[in-house]
């Protein structure tokens, strides 16, 4: 509650929409996972899950400050002109992304790019909202077995915890990633497009290069596939934010960039803060208010 009231003050004083206006020409691309629909309970791994009335405050408080552009548009290296630019990005396919999450933003008339595990389309869930506790967290010890001993893949560690004798939880629709053809479906013939977020979401640090490597082209053979190529931009996106110089080399052999989750600004007066397959996102949690959006924006969270 205090953080909160430091936030409100901080924004009515004006602090923050002046030091990104101080920033002209920076860019962001902000990195969202899902959005749970009106009248549904948030699920799983909850700072992942944000409601969809905070995320619509989100997108108005974002207007306010920068201008919305297509992913695809970016240029790495190149210095824009005018206000600050923010590009909107999901990971994971989401159903209530592309439900409610897409409502909000085609109200707005907002472009935004989704990040595709192609391979996990249409499953039960991820492996992190199924092993979730009640509480809406995952233990710090699970979370590392499955990232460092099973290199992140879905069915490696959900096999693992039935093995252990825990059963994974079934999940609601909108915390489950859509199938194929809803997601073609609901980005068709609109502002929205869609990326790579490998086959299988593993974990690219932590499984032998070659299937890093093949985890990547798969991914990216998906997006060729699509019927309507326009709604394919060449971006990747690295399960879990991780990687490693050598799967950002191999990446730059499949992929024209390539994001992490987490980071900062990606463009700051001109000047590209990483190479073009490492490049940043401003994380956007579950919990955060649109007061303590506008101060991660403005570097100051």
């Amino acid at each position: 509650m205090v953080k909160r009231v430091v936030e409100r003050g901080l924004h009515l004083a004006g602090i923050p929409g002046r030091r990104i206006r101080g920033r002209s020409s920076g860019t962001v691309i902000l990195s969202y996972h899902n959005v749970v629909p009106r009248g549904e309970s948030p699920v799983g791994d909850r700072s992942l899950h944000i409601d969809q009335a905070r995320f619509g405050a989100h997108l108005d408080r974002l207007a306010d400050t920068h201008d919305i552009v297509p992913l695809g548009t970016l240029v790495p290296g190149t210095a824009p002109s005018g206000r600050p630019r923010a590009a909107i990005t999901f990971d994971d396919a989401y159903l209530g992304t592309i439900t409610a999450g897409f409502e909000e933003l085609a109200r707005r008339g907002m472009p935004a790019t989704v990040f595709v595990p192609a391979g996990l389309l249409g499953c039960e869930g991820f492996w992190w909202d199924r092993l979730a506790s009640t509480s809406g967290g995952l233990s710090p010890s699970v979370r590392d077995h499955a990232m460092e001993r099973l290199g992140g893949h879905q069915h490696r560690v959900l096999d693992h915890a039935v093995a252990e004798g825990r059963r994974p939880e079934a999940l609601p629709d909108h915390a489950r990633p859509a199938d194929e053809p809803t997601l073609l479906r609901a980005v068709a013939d609109s502002d929205f497009t869609l990326g790579s977020h490998t086959w299988h979401h593993v974990n690219l640090a932590g499984v032998p290069l070659d299937e890093a490597l093949t985890e990547m082209r798969r991914g990216h053979e998906w997006l060729r596939t699509l019927e309507n190529r326009e709604r394919a931009v060449d971006w990747l996106a690295y399960p879990y934010g991780h990687s490693t110089p050598e799967v950002e080399a191999a990446a730059g052999a499949v992929a024209r960039c390539a994001v992490r989750v987490e980071g900062g600004a990606a463009e700051v007066q001109g000047r590209w803060v990483a190479a073009d397959h490492r490049l940043p996102r401003v994380n956007v949690p579950a919990g955060l208010t649109s007061d303590g959006l506008s101060l991660r924006l403005a570097g100051l969270r």
